[in-house]
């Protein structure tokens, strides 16, 4: 197994915004075994986001503050431009502890996924930290993605993924619209995966949300605002207004 992850050409893409306190772990965390290069998107970070991350190993590369999808957009524009065969994306947070990539990459390595979904509600699956508001919200979430899409999927709203790079081959997923900037990329990307027939598995993983320290919030996502986000694209592409 271990062979044949090395025969993928794996990047691992870290999607920041102001996290000179953690991205300096997450890029040292990545298994350089399995992982030939880490790409940190600095999303117009206004502290030494992209500094730490460069005096740490990675590739940073510099983006304006246009929201998360736009950041792991470029980093999937990375990928294809310079080969790779697999990307993997974790959070810049380091709410996704990297440790864990082998898991994602098994699917993919055996020829069984274009795309794999880590989830913390599979059998395996487990979160620390959990507010119970964002336990009821991501729970309610998922529920609503699976009877949209017409599949049952476990975590809708997990953003540790790896995803075959010839996926994208497929012209009916379309990253590169502005619309898809913020939160809507990536529960758009799973919505089409699945709609499209292409092979998504779920795989068990740990989301370790931050052990906050004063000053510091507990996620950047806003409730209601940003929740409203994550469904837009669901709700689009089952209705047919958007593709």
């Amino acid at each position: 197994m271990a062979g044949v992850e090395r025969a993928l050409r794996v990047v691992c893409i870290a999607p920041a915004w102001n996290e000179e306190k953690r991205i300096g772990g997450v890029v040292t965390a990545v298994p350089r075994g399995v992982v030939e290069e880490v790409v940190v998107v600095d999303d117009g970070s206004t502290d030494r986001t992209g500094e730490v991350a460069r005096e740490a190993g990675a590739t940073v590369l510099a983006g304006k503050h246009s929201g998360v999808g736009a950041a792991i957009r470029l980093g999937i524009d990375y990928a294809m431009q310079h080969g790779f065969d697999v990307a993997v994306i974790v959070s810049g947070a380091g709410k996704t502890p990297p440790a864990q990539i082998p898991r994602l990459l098994a699917p993919v390595a055996a020829g069984e996924a274009d795309l794999v979904q880590g989830s913390r509600y599979t059998g395996g699956g487990q979160f620390l930290r959990m507010t119970l508001l964002r336990k009821i919200g991501t729970r309610g979430y998922t529920f609503l993605f699976s009877l949209l899409v017409g599949r049952r999927v476990t975590d809708a709203s997990s953003g540790f993924r790896a995803i075959r790079v010839a996926l994208f081959d497929d012209k009916r997923i379309n990253l590169w619209q502005t619309w898809l900037d913020g939160y809507e990329l990536e529960p758009y990307l799973l919505f089409q995966a699945l709609r499209l027939r292409h092979k998504v598995v779920e795989v068990p993983v740990t989301i370790e949300y931050p052990d906050v320290i004063r000053g510091e919030a507990y996620t950047k996502m806003r409730a209601w605002t940003d929740w409203y986000r994550i469904f837009r694209p669901v709700l689009y592409l089952a209705l047919g207004l958007k593709r």
